[in-house]
This record gives structure tokens, C-alpha cells and sequence, in this order.
């Protein structure tokens, strides 16, 4: 993989529903409505193993809202979709948008944070507080 594959992911290709898609990484518009839809899953999405069936059983209407944001589809689309390719369509989201925020997004708050330094600690003189004089 290039430098450039890493800066800029490459899309995913996939056919759903008989219909080809090129999943990428979100834009930045489509961030405050996916990670809306998405944060009440996140947890079952950061397990090592995701159990699907519990997922979509748990959380499903978060999840299609989410996918239909990362593939810029409208919900009803996607509720119309077979349970096997919903369930690629939303491992493939994560996977894509996963692996960019891990790769290039995290790395480089980690640098802008390390580079901020915090104010110092102004300690107030002992014996003496604004409210003893």
C-alpha cells in the first residue's frame, strides 16, 4: 500500500442488490448524522467478534440509518435490502471508515495533541486565601 493508498483510502467495490457501489471513507457532512445513528452500536461494533443477528435484533434501525448515511442512499433503500447483503453493506462501512480513522485520522490528533502544551499550574501562596484577609 502507497502513502497516497494510506492518505487517501481507496474505495471498496461492491455490488448490492444488484447494484454497484464504491463504499468510502465519510465526508465530512455525513459525519454528524452517521455518528448520531451510530453511537448507540458502537459498542457492539468494538467487540472483537460482532455478533450481527444481535446487532441488527438490538440496534438494527441505528445501524440502516447509519449505512444509509455512509453509502448516501436514501433509509428506504436499504431497509429493502436481503439480511446477507445488509449485513455486508454494514461490515464493509465499518471496515472502510474503521481502518481510516485508526490509520490517519487518530495518529494525527495524537500529534496535534502532543504538540499543545498545557498551561502551567499556578499555585496560590500557602497561609494566605482571598477569603483570611
Amino acid at each position: 500500500m502507497s502513502d497516497l493508498d494510506t492518505l487517501i483510502p481507496q474505495a471498496v467495490e461492491l455490488v448490492i442488490d444488484g447494484e454497484p457501489l464504491a463504499i468510502k471513507p465519510l465526508k465530512v457532512g455525513q459525519m454528524p448524522g452517521f455518528l448520531r445513528a451510530i453511537s448507540p452500536v458502537m459498542q457492539q461494533l468494538t467487540a472483537s467478534d460482532i455478533d450481527w443477528l444481535a446487532l441488527f435484533g438490538e440496534r438494527g434501525d441505528d445501524l440502516l440509518s447509519a449505512i444509509a448515511i455512509a453509502v448516501g442512499k436514501p433509509r428506504a433503500w436499504v431497509d429493502e435490502l436481503a439480511a446477507d447483503e445488509a449485513i455486508l453493506l454494514a461490515a464493509k462501512v465499518i471496515e472502510v471508515n474503521a481502518d481510516f480513522f485508526t490509520r490517519t485520522v487518530i495518529p494525527k490528533l495524537d500529534g496535534l495533541f502532543g504538540q499543545v502544551k498545557p498551561p502551567p499550574i499556578v499555585k496560590a501562596a500557602a497561609g494566605s486565601t482571598p477569603s483570611s484577609t
